[in-house]
């Protein structure tokens, strides 16, 4: 089943996450619709494409009535049995970061934890949606009880009781259902440096119960040296740390067996309300799975293209060396006739999608073209491993690929082959076979 890495290099608000999960593929109109459930009325929450730091990210506001009253007497209920609120026209709301209330002139309602609690209990949900939400809820609710020094189930939420964070929370958990999602590792939070402002007044950063949460569940954080102020809420440490099984460094390879080849199947990016100096505000979500042996690898790759009649061969040699160094995952040469009978090249770089535009680049910067074109593209290739042989007692790799029947073809390294015929001062043929001879013996062939 997929899994889901989540990287938090700005920190992590719940409106982040979401925006990530819809990034990732999540079906934002189901999840309005399976909303509903909770009886809080048909809640807006739209989707928009922006540029955050020069990428390319969805950005989610929700449009939800902050001081909803909750009918604790005599609760009226949706046909399917979720308790209904009784909804207030409020004054006017401040943005303080994006569709945030604004603490300091309009306070959200206060809601006890055993409200939000019995809520979801008694929504239609399906179970691992309620349960990852009430494990959410449930790690707020004893963050805020140890803050205050309260009993869990009487402590009352302030920001985190406002419908649109209860839509953050509970729209997330339908997301990754929507997705499949199995296991969620995380990255170290980061939860920022100086003060923000809250329902209790100016408070130092990380809050109060983000650094509970972060002390009661042991995950990892990084400390910035620099005034940032509040980069992690506690909707989106609380999400965090219910959803991830496991924590991992930036940059550690997500699965568990280092040899695990991987399928990428989406990622998406979640932007943040603020503007933060030096960092760039999103959250990055990954869905991956590992890839099953024998079955054909499916992706994107980028081709960069440019036709070139005025290059020396030394220079164009030099250039796809350089291209190759680069991260290129190919770059060739294909020879043409061009305008006015002159010999050229065309020249094609194959290259994962987020090198593209760094690649495109340096052809640009070594190559005499003025221009190029470039396309992401769908391919399949074959699972692939590499092998190794003995030859006349020296070692020869082989790398070796699973066909689509299941049968494998293997094919030693062209350099191995050549190094090992001059040592031995045999032909190239001579000793290719006898690497694959080597093989097919093991194979039991």
């Amino acid at each position: 089943m997929p899994s889901l890495l989540i990287d938090m290099p700005s920190g992590v608000a719940g409106d982040m996450l979401l925006a990530a999960l819809v990034g990732c593929g999540g079906d934002l109109e189901r999840m309005r619709r399976d909303l509903l459930v909770l009886g809080l009325g048909d809640i807006g929450i739209t989707a928009t494409r922006v540029s955050a730091g020069g990428l390319a990210a969805w950005r989610v506001d929700v449009d939800a009535p902050q001081d909803a009253t909750w009918n604790a007497v005599a609760p009226a209920h949706t046909a399917r049995g979720a308790p209904v609120l009784s909804l207030k026209p409020g004054p006017p709301q401040t943005s303080n970061v994006g569709r945030r209330t604004s603490d300091a002139l309009h306070h959200p309602p206060h809601r006890p934890y055993r409200i939000i609690r019995d809520l979801l209990a008694a929504a239609p949900l399906a179970t691992r949606v309620r349960d990852r939400a009430q494990f959410a809820f449930r790690l707020l609710a004893e963050a805020e009880a140890e803050v205050h020094g309260a009993d869990p189930e009487t402590v009352e939420f302030h920001e985190v009781g406002a419908i649109d964070a209860i839509a953050d929370v509970v729209g997330c958990c339908l997301l990754l259902e929507q997705l499949d999602i199995d296991e969620v590792i995380a990255s170290p939070f980061v939860p920022g440096h100086g003060t923000a402002m809250c329902a209790h007044g100016r408070m130092p950063v990380p809050v109060p119960a983000v650094s509970a949460m972060l002390a009661r569940t042991g995950a990892p954080f990084i400390a910035l040296g620099r005034e940032t102020g509040e980069l992690t809420t506690p909707t989106g440490c609380a999400l965090v740390c219910a959803l991830a099984r496991r924590f991992i460094s930036l940059g550690e390879r997500p699965a568990v067996g280092s040899h695990t080849p991987l399928r990428l199947i989406a990622s998406g990016y979640g932007a943040g309300h603020k503007t933060i100096p030096g960092l760039v505000n999103v959250v990055r979500c990954t869905v991956y799975a590992e890839h099953a042996a024998g079955v054909p690898l499916t992706g994107h790759v980028a081709e960069i293209r440019c036709q070139l009649d005025d290059a020396t061969g030394e220079q164009l040699a030099d250039a796809i060396d350089e291209l190759m160094a680069a991260g290129a995952l190919d770059a060739y040469l294909t020879p043409l006739v061009m305008k006015k009978g002159r010999p050229g090249h065309l020249l094609t770089v194959l290259c994962p999608p987020d090198d593209c535009q760094r690649l495109c680049e340096l052809v640009l910067s070594r190559t005499p073209t003025i221009g190029v074109r470039y396309e992401v593209i769908e391919r399949t290739i074959l699972d692939r491993r590499v092998e190794s042989v003995q030859v006349e007692g020296a070692p020869v790799r082989l790398k070796v690929v699973t066909l689509p029947d299941g049968r494998e073809r293997a094919k030693p390294e062209a350099d191995d082959v050549a190094a090992l015929a001059r040592q031995l001062n045999l032909g190239f043929d001579h000793v290719r076979d006898l690497a694959l001879r080597a093989w097919n013996v093991r194979m039991g062939r």
